[in-house]
C-alpha cells in the first residue's frame, strides 16, 4: 500500500492593479500578440510552444464567476506558499503590480504563463517569469536563479521585480491565488496484494500441517536446545563444556567424536574485540566503511547541485 500526492499546474497572470475594478477593460488578445502572429508551423512554435488560450480564457472567467475562490495574499505571503515543487492545495494566481492602465496602454492584462510539475524546478518562475512556460524551461540547462533566494529576499522587505515575456519589468504589489482541493489517495497494488495473501495461505497451511502431524518437541529456539540437553543430556559431550572450535576440530573428530574432560585454564587477559575472528572483523568493517564513504560522496554531490534541480534544503533535512 502506499500514498500518491498530486500537484496542481497553474496559469500565472500579471495585471495591473485596476484590474479587478469595475469596468476595467482586459483583453488577452492583446496581452499576447506575439503567439497570435506565430505561423502555424514556426520554429518558434516548436521551441517555445503555444499557450493554450482555452486554458487562459478559463481563468480569467473562473474568477469572474467565483471570485471568493481566491484569497488575497502579500508578496511575501504569495513567494513563500508558491516556493513548493508541489502545489497542492493552491493553483491558479493573479500578480497584481504596482502600475494602473492608462490611455496609452489600457489592457489590464500584461502577461499570463503556465506553469507545470515538470522542469528542473516548478517554482523557479517566480524569479525567471520570462522563462516559466513548461517547453521553455527544457531549453535552461541550468536554471539562472533560486527561489529560495528571492523568498527571502522578498520576506525582507526587497521589492519583487518580474520580468515579463514581453521583456518589460514590473514590481509586484499583491497576489490573488485559487484555492484547490489536495489531490491525495492511499491506493494498493491488486497483483502484490494477491501474491502476499497466496503466499500467507501455503505458510498456514504449513503450519497447521505440521501442528497436526508432528507431536515431537522441536528445536526452534534458543531456550528449546537448552531445555532439550537439560532434559536429554548429549552423551559425545560429557565433560567438555568448555571446548572451543579448536579443540573440537583438531580432537573431537580425530577421536572419533570422543574426547576426554576439557578442563577451564586461565589463558590471561582475553580483550572484547577477540570474540570474533579477525576475517569478520576486516569484512564488517570494510562495508561499513564502504557505505559512509559512498553516503558521503552523494551528500557532497547533492549539497553541490542544490537549488538547480529542486528546492529541497539538504542542510535542514
Amino acid at each position: 500500500m502506499f500514498n500518491s500526492v498530486a500537484g496542481h499546474d497553474f496559469v500565472v497572470t500579471v495585471v495591473t492593479n485596476n484590474h479587478f475594478e469595475p469596468g476595467a477593460y482586459s483583453n488577452m488578445t492583446e496581452a499576447l500578440p506575439g503567439y497570435f502572429q506565430m505561423p502555424h508551423n514556426s520554429l518558434a512554435g516548436i521551441l517555445y510552444g503555444y499557450p493554450d488560450f482555452p486554458l487562459f480564457n478559463g481563468v480569467l472567467e473562473g474568477y469572474k464567476a467565483n471570485p471568493k475562490s481566491y484569497e488575497d495574499l502579500t508578496p511575501s505571503e504569495c513567494t513563500k506558499l508558491y516556493n513548493n515543487d508541489y502545489m497542492s492545495s493552491h493553483r491558479n494566481l493573479f500578480l497584481i503590480t504596482k502600475q494602473s492602465s492608462n490611455s496609452t496602454r489600457n489592457n489590464t492584462i500584461l502577461d499570463m504563463v503556465q506553469v507545470g510539475n515538470l522542469g528542473i524546478s516548478p517554482s523557479s518562475w517566480m524569479c525567471a517569469y520570462h522563462l516559466a512556460g513548461e517547453p521553455r524551461i527544457y531549453l535552461e540547462p541550468a536554471f539562472p536563479c533560486d527561489p529560495s533566494v528571492l523568498t527571502s529576499n522578498v520576506t525582507s522587505g526587497l521589492p519583487w521585480r518580474v520580468n515579463l515575456t514581453t521583456g518589460e519589468e514590473v514590481e509586484i504589489g499583491g497576489c490573488k491565488s485559487e484555492k484547490a482541493a489536495e489531490m491525495c489517495q492511499v491506493q494498493y497494488i491488486f497483483e502484490i496484494m494477491i501474491i502476499v495473501i497466496c503466499c500467507n495461505f501455503v505458510k498456514l497451511c504449513c503450519m497447521v500441517i505440521v501442528l497436526v502431524r508432528y507431536r515431537e518437541p522441536t528445536l526452534v529456539t534458543l531456550g528449546d536446545a537448552v531445555d532439550s540437553f537439560l532434559r536429554n543430556p548429549d552423551p559425545t559431550t560429557v565433560g567438555i563444556c568448555f571446548a572451543d572450535r579448536r579443540f573440537i576440530e583438531r580432537e573431537w573428530r580425530d577421536n572419533k567424536w570422543r574426547a576426554e574432560e576439557r578442563r577451564w585454564r586461565q589463558k590471561g587477559v582475553q580483550r572484547w574485540w577477540t570474540s570474533v575472528s579477525a576475517t569478520r572483523w576486516i569484512t564488517c568493517n570494510s562495508f561499513c566503511l564502504i557505505i559512509i564513504i559512498a553516503a558521503g560522496v552523494s551528500l557532497r554531490l547533492g549539497m553541490d547541485y542544490e537549488g538547480q534541480y529542486w528546492r529541497t534544503d539538504i542542510k535542514s533535512m
